[in-house]
């Protein structure tokens, strides 16, 4: 049986075939594009196509876990295929949409100098390294996938990919200019390492779960960790008025005129009925992490029922939530009057959103420190008067809070899948050894992509910024997350540490590049805020 299993598992060429399929399909994609011109399929339509065919391998692939088949495990795994098809075509006809797009704009204005091809390309922004990021854990799931004992590996890498894309879809795939400063052949080459670096990182923490639930981890210890996650987001969103106010405060846009993309205002206005759902979902989560962990300690299976039932009473108070935040957030009737209602009730905002306008200014600290509430107070006011009746909800306003609250829902989801019939799930998985294995060796390759991104990104900002290293935010976030899997390999080549502690530390270093791709551009301040 043993010999049966290494026969099938044995890497051929027809292993690989799949993947260079999807591949050269995606160069065919963009050879008719170039064709065809801009009739064509929208990158757009590509990115939802790759969006679904993702959503559609994960599911099949889930479904192969508990009732095993043969035609599940195929759909699944072509679908995978399919998806990073469209994704790879999707990045390659938004290269030539963008060179279009320029040449456009500057024959408009009576340029007729061609343009450099290779400033086009898709890495400017959040939206194409997305798309990008998504793409590198596609082509690494089908790439370590192609044996059959790891075709499951999709289940728990490509919803993750899924939610890349959904992020990129609440960002919107408009065009930005990038400065002067940042025109160099550089840009693609460090972006290109860091979206193929992450996406084997996602595939490294997809294989780590995968280990931790092989090796007995009790799926209640899991659901304190997801627990935790939903309620740190549910806590952060909106500012903190979730818990604090028990209101949820959307992002508004400001409509710039035609053809030009809204900018972000500085007032939040307040989604009905989301506060006080979301406040719920925490509560619930909070009560199904406490009865976990009395289970856990203290041996009491009563404890780990109500857990149980208190997580899926979570789950369908996040998912009620989520649904109630884009119906709000589609109801654009009487923004203006519900903003002004809201800050004669709270006008302490305008001072909030004063500071918000001269942070957005530059200012240095001690301009900031001379500044008085006062003088926020009139900012906040005369942007109400100038720009309130322009003010609009949308999805794209709060890109990151939404997706960090459907992140947060499929977390609670996964883990009450994985409560189901756990130890059948168990049995389905690869060896300990074989998952051991291949997460050492995708923490390899990530450690290695991401110490070239250190280092092209290095030359970058020397060629740009006049210095190789300044401890920009993202600069250092790449860092610790670098450090975190020279640690995983340190200790495990020096101390022999394996398995669990291997995991954990796959574990970690995937959030420390997950804060990395969107904590920067997002919560912290930088150079690299624009991606």
């Amino acid at each position: 049986m043993e010999e049966l299993d290494r026969l099938e598992n044995r890497a051929t060429w027809k292993t690989f075939l799949p993947a260079f399929l999807a591949l050269a399909g995606g160069f065919v994609m963009l050879g008719l594009r170039l064709e065809i011109g801009s009739r064509f399929v929208s990158d757009g339509a590509l990115m939802m196509l790759a969006l679904a065919c993702y959503i559609l391998a994960a599911l099949f692939q889930l479904t192969n876990l508990y009732a095993p088949s043969s035609m599940a495990e195929k759909i699944g795994y072509f679908g995978a295929a399919l998806g990073v098809f469209f994704n790879l075509s999707s990045w390659l006809v938004r290269w030539v949409n963008g060179y279009d797009h320029e040449i456009a704009i500057m024959r408009a204005s009576g340029n007729m100098a061609e343009p450099w091809i290779f400033r086009y390309i898709p890495f400017a922004n959040l939206y194409d390294l997305s798309l990008a990021f998504a793409f590198g854990a596609g082509m690494a799931t089908l790439f370590f996938s192609g044996r059959r004992s790891f075709r499951i590996l999709a289940a728990f890498t490509l919803p993750l990919a899924a939610l890349i894309l959904v992020l990129a879809r609440f960002i919107g795939n408009e065009f930005i200019d990038l400065p002067p400063v940042l025109d160099s052949y550089w840009r693609p080459i460090h972006v290109g390492d860091a979206s193929l670096s992450y996406g084997v990182a996602l595939v490294c923490f997809g294989v780590a779960v995968m280990y931790l639930l092989k090796d007995g981890v009790k799926v209640e210890a899991m659901a304190i960790w997801s627990s935790i996650f939903g309620i740190a987001v549910i806590a952060t969103i909106s500012k903190f008025s979730v818990f604090t106010e028990f209101v949820y405060r959307s992002g508004l846009f400001v409509d710039a005129g035609e053809g030009k993309k809204p900018f972000n205002a500085p007032f939040r206005l307040e989604v009905p009925y989301v506060g006080p759902a979301l406040a719920i979902a925490g509560l619930l989560l909070l009560g199904a992490a406490i009865a976990f962990s009395v289970y856990i300690f203290q041996k009491s299976e009563p404890a780990k029922k109500y857990g149980h039932y208190l997580l899926k009473a979570a789950f369908a108070a996040q998912l009620i939530s989520i649904a109630l935040l884009v119906i709000g957030l589609q109801d654009n009737s009487n923004v203006p009057a519900r903003l002004q209602a809201q800050l004669q009730k709270d006008p302490s905002q305008y001072v909030t959103a004063g500071k918000d306008m001269a942070d957005s200014q530059q200012l240095t600290a001690q301009e900031m420190q001379q500044m008085t509430p006062r003088q926020f107070d009139q900012m906040g006011r005369q942007y109400v008067q100038g720009s309130g009746n322009k003010m609009f909800l949308s999805l794209s306003a709060n890109p990151v809070e939404v997706s960090a609250l459907i992140t947060a829902l499929v977390g609670t989801l996964f883990v009450i899948f994985f409560g189901f019939r756990t130890e059948k799930l168990r049995e389905r998985l690869p060896s300990l050894e074989a998952l051991d294995s291949l997460m050492y060796k995708t923490a390899c390759l990530a450690f290695a992509g991401l110490a070239m991104l250190l280092i092209t990104g290095a030359i970058w900002a020397n060629e740009s910024w006049g210095r190789p290293w300044g401890f920009d935010s993202k600069e250092t976030g790449a860092l610790v997350a670098w450090l975190t899997y020279a640690a995983f390999l340190h200790s495990r080549i020096s101390h022999g540490w394996r398995g669990r502690s291997s995991a954990y530390f796959a574990v970690i270093g995937f959030l420390l590049v997950i804060f990395t791709y969107l904590g920067v551009s997002y919560l912290l301040k930088g150079l690299h805020s624009y991606a």
